[in-house]
């Protein structure tokens, strides 16, 4: 009977991030499925989601472009990715992000990987850069399939970029269904040190500028007393805003109200323990992170960006303008003051997720990108 292919699944890195736990998700359920899977990381060569993967089974290899140094750092990169396309037979890759095509697109032509599928999240960097607009139009051509996680990206992918229609698909996040346990959400806030009788705002991400932190947490002293008084705010992530975020939760005398609990690796468990859950993202394709908030029955508010507002449509979610704490404040109080319209926002935004971003259907379409079945024989 013939092998089946090899997949290898290359994340951005081997920390905390929505690309990463699309790329994690993907690499366990295409193993389950039957096929040998192998997964890399660009930048990094060790982290959480390294750990995640092999306690799976699955086999992490370094690829880290840090590890090659001088002026010919690309091109010995290059060789060495070849190689290992080539040493591990990889049948189909898939990797995240445009910048990505440049250190593997040509490797994979020359090993003759007729199978190359690159998601993109987010379009930020493309907007705001002419190299990175330039350097995609260049090395698209060695993708066999892009695809985007908002219907508006593709768009902009054919029309700013000249990528043939042909060659672009709208393919969502997909996420793990877990149910919610009143007793597992008790334990976890007892855990955290959690009142039952404190409303628990949470956001996961990194601690960088495009999360537009510094404005939630304006939003959250600005709430009124007597929800203020009642409410924490739990940040969970790392990032290079760690030290402004810390100085200005002082500023604000949040001290004892907003904790930042640092990276977890316990994401979608951890969200049980949640009350609400806010965004105040500047720019977002679609949040993996607010799908698995929306999966596990927690009310959401968020700012009108990227496929948000699709996502929420008309009332699976508070939407509010990109930095604006005072509306941001408004919301968060509307949702912490009526436990009706928190009930209402959660069964609608899971219903809609269970129906639409299931993880089964994605990984069949990723499957099929990649010129492969749904399971080995």
């Amino acid at each position: 009977m013939q092998r089946a292919p090899v997949i290898a699944e290359g994340l951005f890195s081997y920390q905390f991030g929505g690309s990463e736990r699309v790329g994690v998700d993907l690499a366990v359920e295409f193993s389950r499925r039957g096929y040998p899977v192998v997964c890399f990381a660009f930048h990094g060569s060790d982290g959480p989601m390294r750990a995640e993967l092999e306690a799976c089974g699955i086999r992490c290899l370094d690829m880290s472009y840090a590890r090659f140094r001088g002026p010919a750092r690309r091109l010995r990169y290059l060789w060495n990715f070849w190689r290992m396309l080539r040493r591990e037979r990889i049948g189909a890759l898939h990797v995240h992000h445009h910048g990505a095509l440049i250190l593997c697109g040509i490797p994979a032509w020359l090993a003759g990987i007729s199978s190359v599928v690159m998601t993109e999240h987010g379009l930020q960097a493309l907007r705001e850069r002419a190299d990175a607009r330039r350097l995609t139009i260049r090395y698209s051509r060695y993708a066999s399939e892009i695809t985007v996680v908002e219907p508006a990206q593709a768009e902009y992918f054919h029309r700013a970029l000249g990528i043939p229609l042909r060659k672009l698909h709208y393919v969502a996040n997909g996420v793990r269904l877990r149910p919610r346990s009143a007793v597992r959400a008790a334990a976890l806030r007892a855990q955290l040190g959690l009142a039952a009788e404190e409303f628990a705002f949470f956001f996961v991400g990194r601690l960088n500028p495009v999360k537009d932190l510094g404005t939630l947490l304006d939003a959250f002293a600005a709430l009124p007393a007597e929800i203020g008084s009642r409410s924490r705010l739990l940040l969970v992530g790392e990032g290079g805003e760690r030290a402004m975020l810390e100085a200005r939760r002082e500023a604000l005398g949040l001290s004892r109200r907003v904790v930042l609990l640092g990276a977890r690796s316990d994401v979608a468990e951890i969200l049980a323990a949640a009350d609400g859950f806010v965004m105040s993202s500047r720019s977002e394709g679609l949040p993996m992170v607010l799908l698995e908030a929306m999966a596990a029955g927690v009310p959401c508010v968020a700012t009108a960006v990227g496929g948000i507002p699709k996502l929420f449509g008309e009332d699976r979610g508070l939407l509010v303008p990109a930095q604006d704490a005072r509306a941001l404040a408004s919301a968060m109080a509307r949702l912490a003051a009526s436990a009706p319209l928190r009930e209402r926002l959660a069964a609608s935004a899971l219903a809609h997720v269970r129906e639409h971003y299931a993880l089964d259907a994605i990984v069949d379409r990723y499957l099929e990108l990649l010129g492969l079945p749904p399971r080995t024989a």
